[in-house]
């Protein structure tokens, strides 16, 4: 690894979205593949719950190696839609480059 961030793109979170919703055996598959996915798409829609999340937040820190705490004041716990969230990541990503 060349120690340059990995860049996310929208259809990167996609993607993991739904390996995160996939991997938990309790979801319906059948509603994974009936959602639309895009930035307008509703976390709800698609199946995605508070467990997932916290997972979904794991595998982004991991991934991007950063910390997103996600108490109950900040911004990535507000987030409705997939595009809400990829926009709250990038702030992220971009305060890393920053600092």
């Amino acid at each position: 690894m060349t120690g340059e961030t990995p860049r996310l793109t929208l259809d990167f979170l996609i993607g993991m979205l739904k390996q995160v919703i996939e991997q938990n055996s309790s979801r319906d598959s059948r509603k994974i593949t009936s959602a639309t996915w895009g930035p307008e798409t509703l976390l709800e829609d698609t199946g995605f719950n508070s467990y997932d999340f916290v997972e979904m937040i794991f595998k982004l820190e991991d991934h991007f190696d950063i910390e997103i705490d996600y108490n109950a004041n900040n911004n990535i716990n507000d987030v409705k839609t997939i595009g809400e969230l990829y926009n709250e990541i990038l702030k992220l990503l971009a305060n890393k480059q920053a600092a």
